[in-house]
């Protein structure tokens, strides 16, 4: 991401040839410095790749500057681009430095398959994608099956959550939960939600069941 521009919730993945043994000297050799100033932590994803994030989102348009052993890259954050999804409203309310700038109904995860409470971020984003139950081991022709073709579907974690398009439970956006965990938005919301969200722009679910706890890459701000 050297020279980019990025989400307020985005970490520092630095990655490494081979497993690290002594994790302390690994740490000691990364130098992190933003302007303005930010506090943040060293975790290990793995043994070999190790991550760095603030201790809270970064603040909007930080500097950052990561010198990795002599390796030096550098980006920087945008807006504080900000959507909390309130399972209790089933309403996702868009901040933006702090202000308000869109209210949209959803629908979350249905009795069952609840969406986990926690805070995501976006991985990636795909304008038109197939999504097939068989991935996570439910044959598509059995009673929870599906297979269908969405549009504006915004991964928010490496678990199978997704915010996307999905005409086919409008009714139910702000009035009760069907998906099978997927935040579901109108077409025009979701399409909206597409063009204005970015790699590392956080998405925080709250009042749900249970919690984000799956050990997929993108747990960060779980950890």
């Amino acid at each position: 991401m050297n020279g980019s521009t990025v989400g307020v919730a985005k970490p520092i993945i630095i990655n490494f040839p081979r497993a690290i043994a002594d994790r302390p000297l690994a740490e000691q050799a990364v130098h992190v410095s933003s302007n303005p100033p930010v506090p943040g932590k060293f975790y290990w994803m793995s043994a070999t790749q190790l991550r760095w994030r603030p201790i809270d989102f970064w603040p909007a348009n930080t500097t950052v500057t990561i010198d990795a052993g002599g390796t030096k890259s550098s980006f920087r954050t945008g807006d504080a681009l900000v959507a909390t999804i309130d399972n209790a409203t089933l309403q996702m309310e868009v901040m933006r430095n702090g202000v308000l700038e869109k209210t949209i109904p959803v629908s979350l995860g249905k009795p069952g398959y609840e969406t986990p409470n926690g805070t995501y971020y976006v991985l990636e984003k795909f304008a038109d994608m197939v999504m097939d139950s068989s991935t996570y081991g439910v044959p598509i022709d059995s009673a929870e099956g599906y297979k269908l073709k969405v549009k504006d579907a915004v991964r928010i974690n490496n678990a199978g959550i997704f915010v996307h398009g999905a005409p086919w439970s409008v009714a139910d956006q702000g009035k009760r939960n069907v998906s099978h965990g997927c935040p579901n938005l109108s077409p025009a919301n979701a399409q909206w939600f597409y063009d204005t969200f970015g790699s590392g722009d956080p998405v925080v679910v709250k009042n749900s069941v249970g919690v984000y706890n799956e050990n997929d890459g993108a747990q960060d701000w779980q950890i």
